[in-house]
């Protein structure tokens, strides 16, 4: 198991039940002790759990799990610029697979009604979104709606139903990215975005400036499944070349440079 998806595991189970021993946790994942502290401090570095004599305790993670209605209201500039790149790319899928992210929802602004276009979706609010399009058919995987963020569709169920679907396009983005990947700020939805990458012709990443070499605490993926990284602005220039080798093309606009 990859050490990423392990402290995903562990996050959730301590999640699920607020309060659990270091050792116990170390005994359901077959486990020792000190693996489990190295991974609960990092948990704990990224303020999603805390420790107190020998057990871990989740924490206040508003900050790193974040409601679509709020995230939705922040860096809309970066992500309508985004949208614009990536709309093309959109417009030339027959299908496509639409993660939970307002910058996927700002992408769906500048969709044309008339438009012709198959998506599957875990989200409630892509689902609001198109629902009056005539022309566009609509699937919606199942499962559970997440308290985390509020309209994503997240469970079993999901990721079995992900396993049977595939499509011309899938578009995601995420909590921040670096030389090794990409990465989300919780793990909701991460499991069913790890089997569409693979289902997909096309993976596109969607993800502003601001979010390059960001501490993301969850690792989604490496670059090995993505082809096309869309960006609003020039990033690094040394990991842009970095990403080239791996086969990652580099979409944005060119009069957008911010220093980072």
């Amino acid at each position: 198991m990859k050490s990423a998806s392990r402290q995903s595991l562990i996050y959730d189970y301590i999640k699920k039940h607020g309060e659990v021993s270091i050792n116990h946790i170390a005994h359901y994942f077959n486990i020792s002790p000190v693996t489990v502290r190295r991974y609960v401090d990092k948990l704990e570095q990224n303020g999603l759990v805390s420790r107190k004599y020998g057990k871990a305790l989740i924490a206040d993670n508003s900050k790193a799990e974040l409601s679509f209605y709020y995230r939705s209201m922040n860096s809309t500039e970066y992500k309508q610029a985004i949208a614009r790149l990536a709309l093309p790319h959109l417009l030339k899928s027959s299908s496509a697979f639409l993660d939970a992210s307002t910058t996927v929802l700002e992408l769906l602004k500048l969709l044309p009604q008339t438009h012709s276009l198959t998506v599957y979706t875990a989200s409630t609010a892509i689902l609001s979104y198109l629902k009056d399009y005539q022309n566009v058919t609509l699937f919606i995987m199942g499962g559970y709606l997440s308290h985390t963020d509020g309209v994503t569709l997240d469970s079993e169920a999901t990721i079995n139903t992900a396993r049977q679907i595939f499509v011309d396009a899938a578009f995601i983005s995420c909590g921040g990215f670096s030389e090794g990947g990409f990465f989300d700020n919780a793990t909701t939805g991460i499991d069913v975005k790890r089997t569409i990458l693979q289902n997909s012709a096309h993976n596109y990443l969607l993800a502003d400036h601001t979010k390059f070499n960001s501490n993301g605490i969850f690792l989604v993926e490496t670059w090995a499944p993505i082809q096309t990284l869309i960006c609003d602005a020039s990033f690094d220039k040394k990991t842009e070349r970095l990403l080239e080798t791996k086969e990652v093309h580099i979409e944005y606009p060119k009069y957008r440079i911010y220093n980072t």
